[in-house]
């Protein structure tokens, strides 16, 4: 059963100067709180045939528009996505319009809403949409969903409760980012007299082989077993350790934030004296100036979490001289957690605009993108986006993918998700303040976990007070 909503969409909208200033305010960033990371459109020379913006083709009775925030290779799956779409019909043509991140945040998203002439369609993170829900400015799909004949049984289950935890449908998943995984360097186990093929299976067994990794040159640590507070950020560690430990963000009922719970402060209190004993967090030295690759392929780090699109990509440019992969569920603390329990979800979903003007069309091309073959192998083939509708040849393609297969494994096991509430943007960056300032000995764990505690709620409860 899906949880109890933490908001019900109010019948009006509210005046949309209020929700720009809302969003201004850190309320949602619009896309700031995902995993998967997001080039600012600057191109490498090797890139320079990519596009990221697109006109629609002409002679359509329609014509949609997507907003596309991202650059490089994603940004340029999502103009071969729309070229595929129109080559599938012949009524509706797709303008992409590239509308980067600014600082974490879809600035002309926000403008455009907030001046009634929005995209047709545009990108949220799954737990951003409760609050767009809230202010009215996201059209609910539930009559396209129903006629569609779409249920939980076509998509794993925290996937489906992220979709589902208010009281309609409100968007779908373009992108679950399975997070995370645990790989290790091969390379880094043998040269620290460990069995390559072995990787930890509990915390216990982290700290063991951290131990035994561990080099130092002076005070700087020059190898390291893992970073735990550098898992895409504090949050995003956080979570991932926090569920590792058994640990819980929210309420049964969804209503409260309950990053204090005590298995999250022993799971933040283990990342402090984590850095504590390679010499704490100021004092790594574990990767080149020049470093492309994600920090696992300097071999000097003997393991780390990684997106789909990071792990292939060192998988393909990693010098097999330093760094060989294996691949594994994240370790879990004896007696709190289990095998898996560690994975969350994260990503990307699609959304339609309220005020968006041809809301049908904009469905054909979201269940396109999001639940058709062709659809979701195309993201697949040209950006490695993993889809959530479980009927898709992508995740076969996934699961059969020698390199990639884990993140099938993980997304199978997976029962956690991010805190999908109408302060989800709060949550994040009072996470990744205060967790950051516990690393760093400025907060004790229980106290740093407390405030974003106190943060959290007290902006839930500010927002049911705006919306009741």
């Amino acid at each position: 059963m899906p949880l109890p909503p933490p908001t019900r969409p109010t019948g009006p909208n509210i005046a949309r100067r209020t929700l720009l200033a809302a969003l201004a305010m850190g309320g949602t960033a619009l896309g700031a709180s995902g995993c998967e990371v997001i080039a600012d459109g600057a191109v490498a020379p090797e890139q320079a045939e990519l596009r990221l913006h697109k006109e629609p083709a002409p002679g359509r009775e329609n014509t949609i528009e997507l907003f596309n925030i991202w650059g490089g290779r994603t940004g340029n799956a999502w103009v071969r996505l729309a070229e595929v779409y129109e080559e599938s019909q012949d009524h509706t043509a797709v303008r992409v319009t590239y509308a980067p991140l600014s600082g974490g945040v879809q600035i002309r998203l926000q403008t455009s809403i907030a001046a009634g002439t929005p995209p047709d369609l545009a990108f949220c993170t799954p737990d951003e949409y409760p609050q767009l829900a809230g202010y009215g400015v996201i059209h609910a799909l539930d009559d396209y969903t129903t006629a569609a004949g779409i249920s939980a049984e076509q998509f794993p289950e925290p996937v489906w409760e992220q979709m589902t935890v208010t009281d309609s449908i409100y968007s779908i998943p373009v992108l679950v980012d399975v997070n995370f995984p645990m790989f290790w360097n091969k390379k880094v186990f043998a040269e620290a007299g460990l069995d390559p093929e072995v990787p930890p299976a509990t915390i216990d067994e982290l700290d063991r082989l951290s131990d035994q990794i561990l080099v130092k040159d002076g005070a700087s640590a020059t190898r390291v077993g893992t970073v735990p507070w550098d898992y895409y950020g504090y949050s995003n560690s956080m979570y991932t350790c926090g569920f590792a430990f058994g640990g819980s963000f929210m309420s049964d009922d969804n209503e409260v934030a309950t990053p204090d719970d005590p298995h999250n402060i022993e799971a933040l209190t283990w990342m402090c004296d984590y850095a504590q004993r390679i010499g704490g967090a100021s004092h790594l030295a574990i990767s080149s100036p020049t470093q492309t690759l994600p920090s696992i392929a300097s071999g000097n780090i003997g393991m780390a979490v990684m997106t789909t699109a990071a792990a292939q990509d060192v998988s393909l440019n990693g010098d097999p001289e330093l760094v060989e992969l294996g691949s594994a569920l994240f370790p879990y603390a004896e007696g709190l957690g289990q095998p898996g329990s560690a994975t969350w979800l994260g990503g990307y979903n699609l959304f339609i605009p309220e005020d968006s003007e041809n809301h049908d069309m904009a469905w054909d091309f979201l269940q396109f993108a999001t639940m058709s073959d062709e659809g979701t192998m195309t993201n697949w083939e040209t950006s490695t986006l993993v889809p959530g509708y479980t009927p898709s040849p992508a995740l076969t393609e996934l699961e059969q993918d020698p390199e990639l297969a884990i993140y099938h494994e993980a997304l199978f096991t997976c029962r956690n998700i991010r805190p999908t509430i109408p302060a989800s943007g709060v949550y994040t960056t009072s996470l990744d303040v205060n967790v950051g300032a516990a690393i760093y000995g400025q907060l004790s764990p229980a106290d740093a976990l407390k405030k974003v505690a106190d943060q959290v709620n007290t902006a839930m409860d500010d927002f049911r007070k705006e919306n009741s």
